[in-house]
């Protein structure tokens, strides 16, 4: 549960904003906010510093709305990675009941989560433009659905170069010891994270996120 109230709050709030020359407002004119340079001009989840320590801060995410693909698995492997990004590709290049081609947005969070009912369950999101936050086309593709975030706090650790799923596990156990040293209640790892990747393939400055949530 916390998990799916976790994922995504994360990414951006306000259903009815606009994004007009790298800035977020609403339609109301209101709250301005320009996001940080390592969304790298893509629309990108809104979000307020609340805390910021030497190794981490925390984040305040509006409710927003997100595209997902998810699977249940004992093991997490970098090529069901390629295969739910792809998925979740394919929606925004046409694979909706609009036909729509959407804009790539940032970052692309991955939710890995652990039910003891169950195997652990890894999703992926593609945050929605703010234009679409409020009625996005309906996934023609089996297993890729729209998910509505609530709002949430999250522990921030980022890092740079190149991530895979063990480089993404390896920094969230240095962030929940950093948490834990600084007597801070977060869901553990064990229960559920969250990572956040920025940048193309392709990228050589890279920016990379890993999130576990604040209780």
């Amino acid at each position: 549960m916390v998990g799916t109230l976790l994922f995504f709050s994360l990414l951006c709030g306000a259903t009815q904003a606009l994004f007009i020359n790298g800035v977020v407002t609403g339609l109301d004119g209101s709250k301005p906010w320009t996001p940080p340079a390592f969304c790298h001009d893509l629309e990108c989840p809104k979000y307020s510093v609340v805390e910021k320590y030497d190794n981490f801060e925390r984040r305040h995410y509006e409710p927003s709305t997100w595209v997902a693909t998810k699977i249940n698995t004992p093991s997490y492997t970098q090529a069901q990675t390629t295969e739910m990004f792809f998925k979740l590709f394919h929606y925004i290049s046409g694979n909706n009941t609009a036909a729509m081609k959407i804009p790539m947005t940032a970052p692309v969070v991955t939710e890995v989560a652990n039910d003891s009912s169950s195997d652990p369950s890894v999703t992926m999101h593609f945050f929605m433009p703010f234009n679409l936050q409020a009625n996005p086309p309906k996934p023609t593709e089996s297993g890729v659905f729209i998910r509505q975030i609530p709002a949430m706090d999250v522990y921030v650790r980022s890092f740079g170069g190149f991530a895979n799923n063990d480089k993404y596990a390896d920094e969230g156990a240095k962030l929940a010891n950093d948490l834990a040293a600084a007597n801070k209640l977060f869901q553990p790892m064990s229960i559920e994270y969250l990572t956040a990747g920025y940048d193309g393939p392709y990228a050589f400055i890279r920016h990379n996120e890993v999130w576990l949530v604040a209780m």
